[in-house]
């Protein structure tokens, strides 16, 4: 919206804005060209056999492609555990250890795709930290988890097993205490790779 002004004294406010006859041959000049003014034929040419022979510089070979898809692999890779980490201090910083965090991540990604059964990933997640529980004691803990249906359920078993846990330091919680929130935390990065996946 335009304010105009009233006042009678300025005749050009009170008018739409008219263009100059250089505008308007200014503006047909720009719409009508098909290159760029400044450039003469003979330099678009040369500008195009330059661009072109720095293109096939920067041509690489079958090797070069796949030793270079291998190092953005690794390097996506590493990202992915950092982000694994990440998810898992978001979800249990509060509750689990930091060495117990950056064990459960490193074991979730070398066994979210080994094929095994959920309740052996898990299991392999926890069980060299978890030595004052029994494996059998892990076992029965592990089962309703592992079985829990994937999605939202899954997301809410854990939640579950969250907060069936009283809060306390690390430390403070018992064997059996931490191997629950331990296995839940397992359970979570498994499910997490596999949605990436």
């Amino acid at each position: 919206m335009v304010n105009q002004s009233s006042s009678s004294g300025d005749s050009n406010s009170a008018r739409p804005a008219q263009m100059s006859a250089d505008q308007a041959e200014l503006l047909q000049a720009v719409l009508e060209t098909d290159g760029y003014l400044w450039l003469s034929a003979e330099m678009s040419a040369e500008y195009a056999a330059r661009a072109e022979a720095a293109g096939q510089v920067l041509e690489i070979s079958d090797a070069e492609a796949a030793q270079g898809w291998q190092g953005l692999s690794q390097q996506l890779h590493e990202l992915w555990d950092d982000s694994l980490i990440l998810q898992l201090q978001q979800k249990f910083a509060s509750r689990l250890s930091p060495t117990m965090i950056a064990h459960i991540s490193d074991r979730a990604q070398q066994v979210a795709c080994s094929g095994q059964p959920m309740m052996a990933q898990m299991l392999a997640c926890v069980r060299d930290r978890l030595t004052q529980v029994a494996e059998s004691d892990l076992q029965v803990m592990a089962r309703p988890m592992a079985l829990a249906m994937r999605g939202s359920s899954d997301e809410e078993f854990v939640e579950a097993t969250i907060r069936s846990v009283r809060s306390a330091d690390w430390d403070a919680l018992s064997p059996l205490e931490q191997a629950r929130l331990s296995l839940a935390a397992a359970r979570y990065a498994i499910s997490q790779i596999d949605e990436s996946n």
